[in-house]
């Protein structure tokens, strides 16, 4: 009798490409950036996300990067940085970066996958999907913060604020 295929089998696959399925499904522009790298724009809620995907080769890790667009003037940059730092502690997955010189704010994270052999598709899912929901989380007092509406501490605090439901 052959073997039978156990359905506990997980089916690993390059993380890159694994991505670009991903990415198709969801109908969303990709560009191909390099052999282990891919960008993705992404519409979301409050703004359009740029996703970069990065396959890390000697080090197994896939590095996942979210640009988050939002504009603001160079004096609020240090309140930007402060919020960053208040959003840091609430966020599950990965960490809001501040690039001082640039003013890009970004959402990022790496997955290690060594000896792993790839990913599976729902790993590849789960961290697209929660890397985004943390931007649309943290986006509104970004925003705020960034328009001087809002202090970056007050505006963590309603950030920490969880509401149910939608109006």
């Amino acid at each position: 009798m052959a073997p039978s295929q156990n359905q506990h089998d997980i089916l690993l696959g390059d993380p890159i490409e694994l991505v670009t399925r991903f990415v198709t499904n969801q109908d969303w522009l990709l560009q191909r950036r390099a052999e282990n790298a891919v960008l993705v724009e992404v519409p979301g809620k409050w703004c359009d996300y740029q996703l970069a995907v990065t396959w890390q080769n000697n080090e197994e890790a896939m590095q996942v990067t979210c640009r988050i667009d939002v504009q603001c003037e160079t004096d609020r940059l240090g309140e930007i940085a402060l919020l960053a730092a208040l959003l840091n502690q609430q966020i599950f997955m990965g960490h809001l970066a501040l690039d001082i010189g640039t003013g890009e704010l970004e959402l990022r994270h790496t997955l290690p996958l060594r000896g792993a052999g790839g990913a599976t598709p729902e790993q590849i899912e789960d961290v697209v999907d929660i890397m985004l929901g943390e931007c649309e989380h943290c986006f509104p007092a970004i925003f705020q913060v960034a328009g001087n509406q809002l202090s970056a501490s007050d505006a963590a605090a309603a950030a920490l604020f969880t509401t149910d439901g939608e109006a």
